[in-house]
């Protein structure tokens, strides 16, 4: 079993984030055996030949790294926030559990669609910490642990709806696309000590400041419930 951890850096607020989340993930009990970092900021400034570093003076924001693991040759494919870094056991948690709940995409936090006109920010919230069980869940938030053959889900289904909104919705295709295509689930599992998150600092940016942020999610979800449900 293989796994390539993906990283997107855009903030110049959150460049101070990137070597220790590199440390740490080379410290856990189960390690990637590939770190992909996508810079698309040139005044971005980090070198470490312990990773793959790819550059684009372009911004890209999140929509790329779901089409970076298509191609990162490894089984599954570990996507983390760069306001996020791992405790020593997170991968190996992730690693078991979907072992346990193959097909599925997993996650720590995430969140329960619910059936009105807003059903992102009206949904039922999973959040990081302890379960009895994974919780499944439609959309998974903020980390993601993905089988590699699941990641055209999310691209397929943008194209299948080429006049929704995109930006900043990969994760919300990806999850949604796993469910309704695949007819597969999504979950959030439990992270405690050392298998849970430590939180970096987001330097005050990042994509749900935007004003349509959660408009967009709203409307989305609501019309890929609408023709599925």
């Amino acid at each position: 079993m293989t796994v390539t951890t993906i990283i997107l850096s855009h903030y110049k607020e959150r460049e101070d984030n990137l070597n220790l989340m590199v440390n740490k993930l080379l410290q856990g009990t189960v390690t990637p055996g590939k770190i992909l970092i996508f810079i698309d900021n040139p005044d971005i400034v980090f070198e470490d030949e312990r990773v793959i570093i790819v550059r684009s003076n372009r911004p890209f924001l999140p929509v790329v790294r779901f089409a970076l693991g298509t191609i990162s040759g490894s089984d599954f494919c570990f996507f983390l926030d760069d306001d996020l870094s791992v405790g020593p056991k997170t991968l190996e948690n992730f690693v078991i559990n979907e072992i346990r709940l193959p097909e599925s995409i997993l996650g720590l936090e995430g969140s329960t669609l619910s059936n009105t006109a807003e059903p992102y920010t009206k949904d039922i919230p999973v959040k990081r910490g302890l379960h009895d069980s994974p919780v499944p869940v439609d959309v998974v938030i903020r980390t993601y642990f993905v089988p590699t053959q699941l990641l055209t889900a999310g691209l397929l289904l943008q194209e299948m709806y080429p006049d929704l909104p995109r930006k900043s919705l990969d994760d919300v295709f990806l999850c949604l696309g796993n469910k309704y295509l695949n007819g597969n689930s999504n979950y959030v599992i439990s992270a405690t000590g050392e298998s849970d998150l430590i939180e970096l600092p987001d330097g005050g940016v990042g994509q749900s400041h935007s004003g349509d942020h959660y408009i967009n999610r709203n409307l989305v979800c609501r019309e890929l419930m609408n023709i599925y449900e």
